[in-house]
């Protein structure tokens, strides 16, 4: 469900917009749709999803971001389950590159509605939500240009407003999403 979750998404955004070089004060939106097989928490079914994103190069190494998604995975037993985002990320200085140590440093602090895993129409399972901010480390790729490569660590400070899932290291998801999506 990693895949699903705000984290993997926005890290990826902020991956392809350090590659893309947005030239300094331009803005792309995007919307987006789509449906696709995935696995989730152990359960084989669909993912049908949509949102925004508009991604703002600030001309000084970083970017704001705004996003919206809501996807809805429908396991093969026909049990569906929503997962929701919006809000606000900020990269909040350029990429440090520590050549010798073969590392990339992005610090990012995202707002708003992190994660909200609900049933389609009922009530809320899950909920994340609040500033939070992370401390990215990937390996550095030897080009400046396209800095960024495979993801070495995460760090979260600066939690407010309930976040259950982050504090559990994403394991809470499946813990609260799995026993629905048995069934009886």
């Amino acid at each position: 469900m990693r895949k699903l979750l705000p984290p993997a998404i926005v890290t990826v955004l902020a991956c392809v917009t350090a590659a893309t070089g947005l030239a300094a004060g331009s803005t792309t939106v995007d919307h987006f749709s789509f449906t696709k097989a995935e696995e989730v928490c152990g359960f084989s079914g669909t993912v049908a999803a949509q949102g925004t994103t508009v991604v703002r190069d600030t001309g000084d190494g970083t970017y704001f971001e705004n996003m919206r998604f809501s996807g809805v995975f429908t396991a093969d037993n026909g049990r569906q389950v929503s997962v929701s985002w919006a809000g606000p990320q900020k990269q909040t200085s350029p990429p440090v590159i520590d050549e010798q140590a073969g590392t990339v440093t992005i610090m990012s602090t995202d707002g708003g509605l992190f994660q909200k895993l609900s049933l389609p129409g009922g009530p809320t399972l899950l909920r994340d939500a609040g500033p939070v901010t992370f401390v990215d480390v990937y390996e550095y790729t030897g080009d400046p240009n396209n800095p960024v490569g495979d993801l070495i660590s995460e760090t979260l400070m600066g939690l407010h407003g309930p976040h259950p899932d982050l504090e559990s290291g994403f394991s809470l998801f499946c813990d609260v999403l799995g026993p629905y999506l048995q069934g009886p």
